[in-house]
């Protein structure tokens, strides 16, 4: 079973705006809500192809009510603990430009904490969690940490996609997956990169024996996956960008599922992008159909 860890969901409110002007009033011509969070995000890409995953964290309140409504829907697993205050609500304002307001999420208190945890603990050797997303304050940075230890200890396997102090102690315990963009790694350095092959000779020299796969995304141009003695490129597809939320959620789910079905890298790197690509261009999460669809149009370049 592959288990999604959403600390702090969401619902995503998507609000369109045709020519957003600030302090005045403007009207919307469409809006849309939205099951969100970076693990549900994850649980929903690999719905549309065809892989379970039970999604755990934390909902409370009519706004979790309405994300577990949701999944329901969708019939995607779920075991959430249930908290006392409200899930949150992130505002995607798209017009000209889009702009995102997340909001902080709910306090969590002890007792939720550890019925959590007991969940956490209840996963066997054989099974996956992807953990990703923000972490709520009431939960303190190393939470995550708190949940590898766990993972560890009971032989599970992990990928992480998050930033920060979050990332850089999950490398001392070598996570399956991370997904840095390139300003996380220029944050990890300590200096800005740009350069491809700089990128790739630091990944080499500082992260890949910390973690057994490595996806860099690269913004619009596109994304690299480094090993020993290859990387791979893959160049952004030019479309008309739809939805940005999910995307790289998209990219982790799909070369997650790949690896642990036994394909090839290069296969699974190429399926992944699709993902992210699918859902890109889409108003919610990548279907099958179109992610087959991208994926015929993907050229990875081979890169030393």
């Amino acid at each position: 079973m592959i288990y999604s860890v959403t600390l702090n969901p969401s619902i995503d409110f998507i609000v369109r705006v045709e020519k957003f002007q600030e302090g005045e009033t403007n009207r919307a011509f469409a809006d849309e809500f939205y099951a969100g969070g970076k693990g549900i995000m994850v649980s929903k890409l690999l719905k549309n192809i065809g892989t379970s995953c039970r999604n755990l964290g934390f909902l409370g309140g009519f706004t979790g009510k309405f994300i577990e409504d949701n999944l329901n829907l969708l019939n995607i697993e779920h075991d959430f603990v249930k908290v006392k205050e409200n899930t949150r609500i992130n505002v995607k304002l798209k017009s000209e430009q889009e702009t995102e307001i997340n909001c902080k999420g709910p306090n969590i208190s002890e007792i939720e904490i550890q019925e959590f945890l007991k969940k956490i603990k209840s996963i066997k050797e054989n099974d996956f969690v992807i953990l990703s997303g923000s972490i709520p304050s009431s939960l303190g940075d190393d939470f995550y940490i708190k949940i590898i230890e766990i993972l560890k200890e009971n032989k599970v396997n992990f990928a992480l996609d998050s930033s920060g102090e979050a990332f850089s102690k999950s490398l001392e315990y070598k996570p399956f997956l991370i997904k840095p963009n390139r300003d996380e790694i220029s944050e990890y350095a300590g200096k800005k990169m740009e350069d491809y092959k700089e990128i790739i000779n630091f990944t080499r020299e500082n992260l890949l024996n910390k973690a057994e796969h490595i996806i860099i995304s690269m913004g619009g141009e596109g994304a690299l996956y480094v090993a020993k003695e290859y990387s791979l490129f893959a160049k952004a597809l030019k479309g008309k960008l739809i939805n940005s939320v999910g995307a790289g959620d998209s990219v982790v789910a799909g070369f997650v599922d790949s690896v642990l079905k036994g394909k090839p890298i290069e296969k699974a790197f190429k399926f992944a992008i699709a993902c992210g690509t699918a859902t890109a261009f889409s108003e919610d999460i990548g279907e099958l159909d179109f992610i087959e669809e991208i994926k015929s149009k993907i050229i990875i370049e081979r890169m030393v």
